[in-house]
């Protein structure tokens, strides 16, 4: 098994996680000894269960490539003797895939995570979700705490959908969302898709709720180019094929830290959280290896690898990568309930504006 080569703006995007690799290449390591003994003492009988199944297979839209390796690596080297497979897909891809096996009675995959909110009820409904409760629930932040009550699915991590930039070539990039209808950025711009993406999904909504349906129309009188995945952006801005765009926090200040010429812009009338979730199929081939790697997702360890991917920890007690705290931005998060009934709608509200 092995890593993919990195995430392309280009038909279907995937990538394997296999065996361990060192959890520097992401970042930083964030295991000690210590924490990885008790992570295994507290989980004994668990654990034991997942090491006979001895593999997890994991979908997931809601991270990147980078913080799905430093999670794969931080899971695999607190609970050796369990393999994990992970492939990344966009969200909405991840999800139709998903109810495409559900329909077609193939068991295939153990934990799958969207960056939609609204397909999670949909799917408790459906009573394909396993229920579980993990011990270390009560550290999580205030954003990603009782997310379900009846532990079908769980908060596993957010997208920060921001405003990215060409750094060396915009001095001045868009302080709100609504600047991008100046017709000074025409043929500068990039966005993912929302039929494709969920976290452009969930800032489509975003939009227009805060709004309308004419900051849409008005967008594409800037003829904006509309890639697929939100995650390409950061591409086309490093290339410097467009100039500004939206993103995902994370993603920027990662290719930043690689020394490329892209920056984030937190925008003043508010940052999009698109929180990811993650939950268990029922009938899944390792239901133990399932459950630990939930146990796994609210824990300690889980949030520092994370955090030295640059994304923002889920627990309350582990620092983030820059000393930001994300109840301290300026941000707007629907609803579960209304991505839920209003996706549909915002996706086609893009489309017609759009004419994609």
């Amino acid at each position: 098994m092995k890593y993919g080569n990195g995430l392309e703006d280009r038909g279907r995007r995937e990538f394997l996680i296999g065996s361990a690799a060192a959890l520097a290449a992401a970042g930083t390591g964030v295991l000690t000894p210590a924490g990885i003994a008790h992570a295994q003492e507290s989980n004994d009988a668990l654990y034991a269960a997942a090491r006979k199944e001895g593999k997890l297979v994991w979908r997931c839209g809601h991270l990147d490539q980078p913080a799905m390796r430093a999670v794969a690596d931080a899971f695999m080297k607190t609970y050796p003797g369990i393999d994990v497979d992970a492939l990344w897909q966009s969200g909405e891809v991840v999800y139709t895939r998903v109810q495409q096996n559900l329909k077609a009675g193939v068991n295939e995959i153990d934990v799958f995570g969207t960056s939609n909110a609204g397909h999670w009820p949909g799917l408790k409904k459906q009573g394909v979700l396993v229920p579980f409760h993990t011990s270390g629930a009560d550290k999580l932040g205030k954003t990603f705490r009782t997310i379900d009550p009846d532990g079908m699915f769980h908060a596993a991590g957010v997208e920060v959908v921001i405003i990215n930039y060409r750094s060396d070539k915009v001095s001045a990039p868009p302080k709100r969302w609504t600047e991008m209808l100046d017709p000074a950025w025409d043929n500068k711009l990039t966005f993912g898709n929302p039929a494709f993406s969920g976290d452009a999904a969930c800032w489509t909504v975003s939009m227009l709720d805060k709004y309308g349906q004419s900051f849409f129309t008005d967008l594409a009188k800037r003829n904006p180019k509309i890639g697929r995945s939100i995650l390409g952006t950061g591409t086309d801005i490093n290339s410097g094929e467009r100039l500004v765009g939206h993103g995902v926090d994370a993603n920027t200040f990662l290719l930043k830290r690689n020394g490329n010429p892209i920056d984030v812009k937190f925008p003043e009338d508010d940052a999009i959280l698109a929180v990811g979730y993650t939950g268990i199929l029922k009938d899944c081939p390792h239901p133990n290896a399932a459950k630990l790697f939930i146990e796994f997702n609210d824990s300690i360890e889980y949030s520092k690898a994370m955090a030295s991917a640059c994304r923002f920890p889920i627990r309350s007690d582990v620092p983030s990568f820059s000393g930001l705290k994300l109840d301290e931005l300026k941000t707007y998060q629907p609803t579960i309930e209304r991505l839920t009934k209003g996706t549909a709608e915002a996706v086609a509200a893009w489309r017609s504006a759009m004419g994609v």
